[in-house]
Parts: structure tokens; C-alpha cells; sequence
């Protein structure tokens, strides 16, 4: 019933098949991604939400022990505080890219994902709508995704991403937890090279070390001040590369990258959540 009911409302979408197949013309610069993804505009926003819905966002913390900073700035980044979510209905867009798509067999698991969502009336079918490619809600949970870690904090029965904050920032929390989060520590911080250790990078392993070695090295933090004296490791990256911003990344970095495999993703994140806080 449902599979029929689903597949009745289905239009395959054209739009859909040319977003599938447009490459990028040329790589964007990290410092372009950043200021697109982390502007004053949206730091101010995030700090308003970040009030706004406070109680909300300690209780979540406490129960999945992520820093709230991190759920804000994941939703941020994510779908603008929820004011963009797509509008795509999800069963023809997974169909679409399940029929006709590059990643066939990626959207066809996805598709038999939403409808296993549909079968547990968490979301009516006019309601599931989402990005071109099928993330849904605030948090942008593939079907999968939405199947593993969606949550019902409010436990009204419903798992909410679309609507509701309780479960939107419950999802996302849960998320990063499921995936090793440490909310004993942050995500990194950015720094300054000295001249001689950029000409010498290409002699220099790069990760796995100490924030007490790398201080060793000459690395300062970003305002100049030494970098904290532990044992706590870190890796060295330049997304831009070496004459550009510099940064020391930590174990939470890489739980970031497990919502969006992307380097720029992450430091967009992990420099917006320091925005909210700060």
C-alpha cells in the first residue's frame, strides 16, 4: 500500500538529472567556501538560535554530551537555521537519480529507505520533501541516515527533522556521538607557520603530533600567543595551501567529516561553531 501510494505521486524530474550531471567549472578556494559558508551574517544568526532555543540545546547536550556550539553550527551550515531545507519531494527525486542517476544503486537503497519512513508514519508523503539529492529536514539526514540516527527527543512518536527542534538537534547530536564525538575537547584551532617550517613542509610529517611539539616547531597560535603545553595530537592542514590560513585539527574534526566527507565542510562548521561561542 504504501509502495503504490508512493510510487503513484512519482515525476521523474528533469532539473534533477542536469544538477546529477554538472560538474563544477573550476575548484573554489578555501577562503571563497568561507566566506560564502561562515559570513557575519550568519554568526549573528547563529548566535540569535543559539539563545532562542538555549533550554533546548543544553538538554540535548547533556543527554548526547556534544557542545552545543557544534549542533548550531552543523544546522547552520547545514540548511541556515532551517530556513532552507529543499524542496524537492524526496520519493521522485531518489526515484529520478535511482532511474536515471550516475550512483543508481546508491539512491535505489535510498529510496527503499524513504519508504520505509513512509511505512512508519513518521512523515506523510506531501511532506517529505528535501534536497535534489534526497537529504531531508533541517539536519539533512539521507533516508539511511535518517534511519539510524533520527531522534525522538520530545517522544511524541514522530521523528521530527523537518519541524520540530527537539529532534532536529537530537539528530544531530546523536550523529556526531554515534560517531566517537569527544565533548572533552574542540575541534582544533587555526594557526601561525613560521617561514622556515612552510619551506621545509614537503621534510615534515604532518600528523599525529603533539600540540606540545608541534609548539616546538615555532607553530603559534592564530593571536600569537604559545600553543597549550599537552600531550593532546593533532594534524597540520592548509586547505588553500601552505602561504594561506593554516590550522591544527583533532580527533572531533574527523567526526565532523563523517556528516560531509569535505575538508572545507568541516572548517566551516568548526569555524562557525567558535563564532556562535565567542
Amino acid at each position: 500500500q504504501i509502495f503504490n501510494q508512493a510510487m503513484e505521486s512519482v515525476q521523474i524530474i528533469d532539473k534533477i538529472k542536469i544538477l546529477d550531471r554538472k560538474q563544477p567549472e573550476k575548484k573554489i578556494t578555501f577562503n571563497n567556501y568561507l566566506k560564502r559558508s561562515v559570513s557575519k551574517n550568519r554568526i549573528k544568526l547563529g548566535k540569535l538560535n543559539y539563545n532562542k532555543y538555549k533550554d533546548i540545546l543544553n538538554k540535548v547536550s547533556k543527554e548526547y554530551n556534544v557542545q552545543t556550539r557544534f549542533i548550531v553550527a552543523v544546522w547552520g551550515i547545514e540548511t541556515n537555521y532551517g530556513s532552507y531545507t529543499g524542496n524537492f519531494p524526496v520519493i521522485s527525486a531518489l526515484t529520478t537519480l535511482a532511474y536515471n542517476g550516475r550512483r543508481a544503486n546508491f539512491f535505489r537503497n535510498e529510496l527503499l529507505s524513504a519508504l520505509q519512513i513512509l511505512n512508519y508514519n513518521h512523515v506523510k508523503l506531501e511532506n517529505m520533501l528535501g534536497s535534489w539529492a534526497g537529504a531531508m529536514g533541517q539536519s539533512q539526514f539521507m533516508p539511511s541516515s535518517y534511519l539510524r540516527y533520527a531522534q525522538d527527543f520530545n517522544k511524541d512518536g514522530i521523528k521530527d527533522i523537518w519541524n520540530d527542534h527537539n529532534d532536529i538537534f537530537a539528530s544531530i547530536a546523536y550523529y556526531l556521538k554515534s560517531h566517537g564525538w569527544d565533548n572533552t575537547r574542540t575541534w582544533g584551532r587555526e594557526v601561525i607557520i613560521p617561514k622556515a617550517l612552510i619551506e621545509n613542509k614537503d621534510n615534515l610529517i604532518l600528523k599525529n603530533k603533539s600540540l606540545k611539539t608541534w609548539s616546538e616547531l615555532g607553530i603559534l597560535n592564530k593571536n600569537g600567543e604559545k600553543l597549550p603545553n599537552i600531550a593532546l595530537k593533532a594534524d597540520l592542514i592548509f586547505p588553500d595551501g601552505p602561504n594561506e590560513k593554516s590550522y591544527l585539527i583533532y580527533k572531533n574534526f574527523k567526526k565532523i567529516k563523517k556528516y560531509n566527507n569535505s575538508k572545507y565542510y568541516a572548517l566551516a562548521v568548526s569555524i562557525l561553531s567558535d563564532g556562535i561561542a565567542y
